[in-house]
């Protein structure tokens, strides 16, 4: 989901974050859950030539402040897009911050349309630090299919209970296979996560 905003943290707060932010190498070296899966995804994400020519033509690099874990299959399906983008036009900075525990401010300040805070989140920057819009959790069309997914595992699993229940109310043995599920099916829709992501890329830059 991607939406334009007016800026919701200050200068202050968002020059620190900036200070205290890892590069994507440090997110990943620092990581304890699916270093395996980073890796793969950002090997085989690819940008086009029409996505390439359009990033070096951006005037100035534009600072990306991400809120992230290692641990949540979003951060680990497109986080690795954001950095392959970077290191191919250099027309990304991500700055990328732990939510938890030492910034849920800014995870209060950039709330999903739910009205709740998810990750990733990813606010876009000029480089007169005006905030330009953001990017929260994954695109629409991905979480169309998730639901579809999701529908498809319970088909599966007659004999599981939890059907209509959130994820966090499940049995750890069905949550983890659930999980698993989602994983399996997540990278048959990588291209198009990477369409729709830089789809509003574009629509945030202009």
């Amino acid at each position: 989901m991607s939406t334009q905003n007016t800026e919701r943290i200050s200068q202050t707060r968002r020059d620190r974050a900036f200070q205290e932010a890892l590069t994507y190498q440090q997110f990943i070296d620092s990581a304890k859950v699916n270093v395996e899966r980073f890796q793969v995804n950002f090997e085989q994400y690819t940008l086009s030539k029409q996505d390439l020519t359009y990033f070096k033509s951006l005037p100035e690099p534009i600072n990306v402040l991400v809120l992230a874990h290692d641990w949540c299959g979003d951060v680990v399906a497109n986080l690795p897009l954001f950095a392959r983008i970077e290191r191919e036009t250099g027309k990304l900075n991500l700055h990328i911050l732990l939510r938890d525990p030492d910034n849920q401010d800014i995870a209060a300040a950039y709330l999903h349309k739910d009205g709740r805070n998810h990750i990733p989140t990813y606010v876009f920057f000029n480089g007169a630090g005006e905030e330009l819009g953001l990017f929260i959790e994954r695109p629409d069309q991905i979480t169309d299919l998730i639901s579809t997914w999701k529908e498809e595992f319970w088909s599966l699993h007659p004999e599981w209970e939890g059907r209509d229940k959130a994820l966090s109310e499940l049995n750890e043995e069905v949550k983890r296979s659930l999980l698993r599920y989602l994983n399996e099916q997540r990278p048959k829709a990588r291209e198009q996560e990477k369409t729709a992501i830089i789809e509003s890329i574009r629509s945030i830059l202009g």
